[in-house]
């Protein structure tokens, strides 16, 4: 301990002159004359000053060291177009129907494939007779709604009669794929308990919507399970989807909310006897038998199935007036695009006139200001979007493709400051540096998406000195990598981006031989 003391002492003694040594050298890495680096290599000095350029469509200056130099910025030319096509396949499943003045009319409904449980989770021991009933249970998340949750809304279930298209989309018209005089169900429903703040639902987290299908469909389906010859069907998904091809599920009346499906779950009850025992005080012991409900799920949607949104969109005049004046219109699910043209060409002008070869690129992002448009139900700015080159977007998306930050970026809304930032496009940059520019390395479209993420987390330990002397420290951190991308269907969304004040910021350090 005394040695422990001693040595701590010492350093203390030493840390003095020695930040007094760091400080020294900052001080002198910040100044103008900066002092001959890699003399080994060329006779002279190396002037290192950073460029950095703000885009934004209007006469700026970029500084180099004590200089400036004027640089006229052109607005950035875009398009705005309507495409009523989405890829909609997703196990995220819309239904309902809204009329927004602001937003205008959408109308969804949805056709799944099903996954099959392998085992049936009921004993063998229970005969047919005590199979009770069988229901369609849909799950919607607290707040996955948009509209008046006090709005009563019908909907109807349909067993599908063929397989689903694999080229699937949101114009997929389920005619002569169903009955329709042979609904599986139907239910009369409101979704008010997901906006009540009563104690009996706030801490639900979910309201299910049960459909209540024939008893006679429950019995098949339990025979089928029990069946020696069609055990195999349930096994694989490709067996199943040709003995049960999935379901079609309609708005059949109400306007005013569109729900956001998160489960679709058939679900088998059944009676069963419950013996119990119980020994009284004297030591009598009495034989209960009492009648319970079971349940299981038999048949529900899952990622690895066919899932996909039918989805009719039609804008408001507000919007179709916006867009014919050429306003940059963005809306979900489906409708208004962005073509645009980004300005790397016109970057790279200025930056080869550094005329140094020693130029490092620092840093290349787009932000792009958001303006929200008003309305009563709740539409705002989708989450996300995407920006991929118009050349590579079929490719990405047929693909299910993940940001590149080379042909395609990804940004996420910023609520406060209301904008979108497409940053880490220095690799894009770099390439056009080093390949040239082609016509269709400029031409971007802007779509919104919906991004999953995964998490990981890693721990840095703290060996500095200050650490030595009171402890070694650590810090925890939680690094976002992207998982999927695909096109935003999960709720409605609008917005108006202002492509004329966007920003691109253009950031590099120049060495240059005095």
């Amino acid at each position: 301990m005394m040695r422990h003391n001693s040595l701590c002492k010492s350093l203390k003694l030493l840390a003095a002159p020695l930040l007094a040594i760091s400080a020294g050298v900052l001080l002198d890495s910040c100044e103008d004359n900066v002092p001959t680096v890699g003399s080994g290599l060329a006779k002279g000095e190396v002037l290192i000053a950073l460029d950095s350029l703000t885009w934004d469509g209007t006469k700026q200056y970029v500084y180099r060291g004590e200089e400036k130099h004027l640089v006229e910025c052109p607005k950035i030319s875009y398009e705005t177009f309507f495409d009523d096509a989405v890829d909609s396949r997703s196990t995220t499943n819309l239904l309902g129907r809204i009329s927004v003045p602001e937003y205008g009319d959408l109308y969804c409904s949805y056709v799944t494939q099903l996954l099959s449980t392998t085992r049936l989770d009921i004993p063998d021991s229970i005969p047919i007779a005590q199979i009770d009933s069988m229901k369609l249970i849909l799950t919607v998340p607290r707040g996955a709604l948009t509209g008046d949750s006090l709005v009563p809304q019908q909907l109807k279930v349909y067993r599908l009669t063929k397989s689903l298209p694999s080229d699937i989309d949101n114009r997929f018209d389920p005619t002569g794929y169903y009955d329709p005089k042979d609904p599986l169900g139907s239910r009369s429903f409101t979704l008010s308990a997901l906006g009540m703040s009563d104690s009996l639902y706030q801490h639900r987290s979910y309201v299910d919507i049960q459909i209540p299908m024939t008893k006679e469909m429950a019995v098949q389906t339990v025979n089928a399970y029990r069946d020696d010859k069609t055990k195999s069907i349930f096994e694989w998904p490709q067996s199943f989807e040709q003995y049960f091809h999935g379901i079609y599920v309609e708005p059949s009346f109400g306007r005013g909310c569109v729900a956001n499906i998160y489960l679709t779950n058939f679900v088998i009850f059944y009676n069963y006897k419950a013996t119990k025992t119980s020994t009284g005080t004297d030591g009598t012991v009495t034989t209960t038998v009492e009648t319970k409900v079971g349940t299981t799920g038999v048949f529900a949607n899952s990622p690895i199935v066919l899932s996909s949104n039918n989805i009719t969109y039609k804008p408001s005049k507000l919007l179709d007036d916006l867009a014919a004046n050429n306003e940059a219109l963005i809306t979900a699910p489906g409708g208004y695009r962005i073509n645009f043209k980004f300005p790397a060409q016109q970057l790279l002008d200025i930056y080869n006139r550094s005329q140094s070869k020693l130029a490092v690129v620092s840093d290349l992002s787009l932000s792009i200001p958001v303006e929200e448009i008003n309305n009563e139900y709740g539409i705002n700015p989708p989450p996300y979007l995407l920006m991929v080159k118009k050349s590579k977007l079929s490719e990405f998306l047929a693909k299910n493709s993940l940001p590149d930050n080379k042909d395609s970026f990804t940004a996420e809304y910023d609520k406060k400051l209301k904008r979108y930032e497409f940053a880490s496009m220095r690799n894009y940059i770099l390439g056009l540096i080093q390949n040239g520019v082609k016509e269709e390395d400029l031409e971007f479209t802007i779509i919104p998406v919906n991004i999953e993420f995964e998490e990981q987390q890693s721990n840095s330990y703290n060996y500095s000195y200050l650490a030595y002397l009171y402890g070694y420290g650590t810090s925890s951190t939680t690094t976002k990598y992207p998982t999927k991308c695909t096109p935003y269907i999960a709720n409605p969304s609008m917005c108006k981006l202002l492509m004329d004040k966007a920003q691109t910021i253009f950031t590099y350090s120049l060495q240059q031989m005095q």
